[in-house]
């Protein structure tokens, strides 16, 4: 059932990067503070840098607990689940540090031409404890394709900034929505200061297209998969059949010369 590691396993690693989706979860200090737990997904904002460090594009959303959290403890899990195949639940516990756009230690994890639309922070953990458990009563879902709303919309609000837009910009929404959590903790700080200059410069905008072609491959590959083991499943039944039609026909030769 249950067993902890202190790094993440090597055999885990592949796991995580095929996962579509994962939570964080972080909790003020103050005892009547506000636990948060975020849903997030996103193609490619996931990467393991080696089995106790992890990093996650993190995307601007209508909250900004995870990062006001970190500023102040630091205490950080993430969780992924196992939605097909065999059933797994795996927690990484550490702590986490947020980089704001505009810092150099953004800038190292991404750089800005290579930004997701709505980008606002790079989320870096570094783990202490990996836990894994059975995750039996976590029901089956079969992955159908990603949501390009989120960029979509993000992308419209940083074209609206580049376009010295005073209305519906990043900068606007970020001063609004992103600046203080429910708690009143510090939230984004350099960002929203600094997002009108750098969304100056030119970046790449995903749009739904990316994502239709991402799962029409991730479809043709499962469905590759399925045909190759089906064929290897009729080659050995076939091979099965002809082994033990030989050595029935040389069982009677066998006795004869005994």
């Amino acid at each position: 059932m249950g067993k902890f590691f202190e790094a993440i396993p090597e055999r885990l690693i592949p796991w995580i990067r095929e996962q579509h989706l994962f939570w964080v979860a972080t909790a003020p200090l103050s005892a009547d503070g506000h636990v948060n737990v975020s849903p997030k997904g996103v193609a490619g904002t996931f990467t393991v840098v080696d089995p106790t460090t992890v990093w996650y594009e993190d995307l601007t959303g209508s909250g900004i607990e995870t990062i006001s959290h970190l500023r102040e403890n630091g205490r950080m899990t993430i969780l992924f689940n196992a939605f097909d195949g065999p059933p797994r639940i795996l927690r990484l516990f550490g702590i986490g540090t947020a980089y704001e756009i505009g810092t150099p230690e953004y800038e190292s994890y991404i750089p800005f031409k290579s930004r997701k639309p709505g980008s606002r922070a790079v989320i870096v953990l570094k783990i202490h404890k990996v836990g894994t458990s059975c995750g039996y009563a976590v029901p089956k879902f079969d992955f159908r394709q990603e949501r390009s709303l989120l960029l979509d919309w993000a992308g419209g609000k940083e074209r609206k900034q580049t376009e010295g837009s005073e209305e519906g910009t990043m900068a606007q929404y970020w001063k609004k929505k992103n600046s203080k959590s429910i708690d009143g903790l510090l939230g984004l700080e350099q960002a929203i200061e600094q997002v009108g200059p750098l969304l100056n410069t030119p970046h790449k905008i995903l749009d739904a297209s990316s994502f239709s072609n991402s799962a029409s491959s991730a479809v043709f590959v499962r469905r590759r998969e399925l045909l190759i083991g089906y064929l290897a499943g009729i080659f050995t039944v076939v091979l099965y059949f002809q082994v033990a039609r030989s050595v029935s026909s040389s069982l009677p030769m066998l006795s004869a010369w005994h």
